[in-house]
């Protein structure tokens, strides 16, 4: 029996489900959990049959199924046993066309796939607000065939693999650049970004486990669980059952940590706040993950247990422009039903680059840092154009959403965290839970701490594809 897109709440034990895991490349359904990464981009620099020879052979020695995935994960969970590495192999529409593919056969969710980021952040009519491709790194500016990522808890033992993998490539490809990324962690041991925010909390979940765990942890009044459709599509280049691959945004997004953290410093002096809230009325949860909605101050910790229409309708103690208020309205989309609202979200699978803990269990976003550092930002999905795309420019970068739409007139600006629009101040309120709707709000410009540095559109395909190329 072929798989159910639609199906939710998924079972891995079900035989049903064993061929699509095996045929998935990891960490599309869950994160791999390893600490680090290396992504190698790739320019193909030979013939078609030459290129497909290579994909194969990496295909069946190194690319980690999502069946092997949750086995090793199990594994862990029963004996402490960690898993080893974790490699996957991406292809932009160019990488297909390298192959003598036709991007075109991948239909409708394709569009924005193939017509690539570069080309999607410069249309007029179709205009992702990221800077100019000129602007970006050498790297990327150019053409972007394919992403290679290896992941493994030793750093030593991933450098090796990197040499290893980046010298079996010489005669097929160009390595543009090697990103690479370390996963950091608060005191409680969960992964923060390099302002210091717990990230990755509120996931889509697909998995039966992931969604027990939720429900153990009492979360009840949001739903996390997602069907697979929003993140897996039919792999138009194998005709066999059961085999589905993913679309992948990468973005290489800098942050400025040290002006961040002064804007903070400013907001917070304006509000007559402390810094503490300041941060949270810009990110939507505090540093520890507390949702400011819920709770003016830390201590709450990273639930996930919250609605914005139950508990802050008129955005007195969350911001309408918060990061995580913008990216995710959680049933309070003014233009959306609350089911069609949930097929916008995407499956985020960043990791930190440029920052190394200064201490065992450190969160080294907090200490002091030389050079460039940021986020490869990494969002699976199911159709870019309807997901990412609609979320950046719909949401994060429209500074009259939602707010016009219940309250004319209290336009509050685009995301605080992310957005790139032309700046607007967005409206800031002065008391947490009490302020006014309209007159009660400080107009203040927050906002490019975060710049796109390069990236591109990839599809993650079925490793029946990659195995029989």
């Amino acid at each position: 029996m072929a798989v159910d897109l639609r199906d939710t709440n998924i079972d891995p034990a079900r035989p049903e489900y064993r061929k699509m895991l095996e045929n998935l490349q990891s960490n599309i359904l869950k994160p791999h959990g390893r600490k680090e990464s290396n992504h190698l981009v790739l320019r193909f620099a030979a013939g078609p049959e030459t290129i497909r020879g290579w994909i194969r052979e990496f295909a069946r020695r190194e690319v980690t199924s999502a069946q092997k995935q949750l086995e090793e994960t199990g594994t862990y969970h029963d004996h402490g046993t960690r898993g080893g590495l974790v490699a996957s192999l991406a292809l932009s529409a160019a990488g297909y066309r390298a192959l003598g593919l036709l991007p075109e056969d991948f239909g409708d969710p394709g569009r924005a796939f193939r017509g690539g980021m570069k080309r999607r952040s410069f249309s007029l009519l179709a205009r992702n607000r990221d800077p100019p491709p000129g602007e970006w790194e050498a790297a990327y500016q150019g053409d972007i065939h394919a992403l290679v990522s290896l992941s493994h808890d030793s750093a030593e033992d991933l450098a090796a693999k990197t040499r290893a993998v980046s010298e079996s490539l010489r005669p097929i490809a160009e390595i543009l650049a090697v990103e690479r990324g370390t996963v950091l962690r608060n005191a409680r041991g969960e992964p923060v970004e390099p302002f210091g925010f717990v990230d990755s909390r509120s996931q889509p979940l697909f998995l039966q486990a992931d969604l027990e765990a939720e429900k153990a942890a009492g979360v009840d009044v949001w739903d996390p669980s997602a069907p697979l459709g929003l993140v897996l599509v039919d792999d138009p280049f194998t005709s066999e059952e059961d085999c589905f691959g993913s679309y992948l945004v990468f973005r290489k997004l800098q942050q400025d940590v040290e002006n961040f953290n002064a804007g903070v410093k400013d907001l917070a002096t304006r509000l007559g706040a402390d810094e503490a809230l300041a941060g949270a009325l810009v990110v939507g949860r505090f540093k520890d993950g507390t949702p400011v909605t819920l709770r003016p101050w830390d201590g709450l910790g990273a639930v996930n247990n919250f609605e914005y229409l139950a508990h802050d309708r008129v955005g007195n103690r969350c911001p309408f422009h918060a990061h995580i208020r913008k990216a995710n309205q959680r049933g309070a989309n003014p233009l959306l039903n609350p089911e069609e609202e949930r097929t916008h979200r995407i499956v985020r699978r960043g990791i930190p680059y440029g920052v190394r803990p200064a201490s065992p269990g450190s969160a080294s976003a907090d200490a002091s840092v030389a050079g460039e550092v940021g986020l490869l930002f990494q969002a699976f999905q199911g159709d870019i154009a309807r997901q990412f795309e609609f979320i950046q420019r719909t949401w994060v970068d429209n500074p009259n959403f939602p707010e016009p739409l219940l309250f004319p007139g209290l336009n509050t600006g685009d995301d605080a965290l992310i957005g790139q629009h032309p700046r607007a101040a967005q409206k800031w309120p002065r008391t947490w839970g009490r302020s006014g709707r309209f007159l009660d709000r400080l107009r203040f410009n927050f906002g490019d701490y975060v710049r796109l540095r390069g990236g591109e559109y990839f599809f993650t395909p079925s490793l029946s594809f990659l195995k029989n190329l």
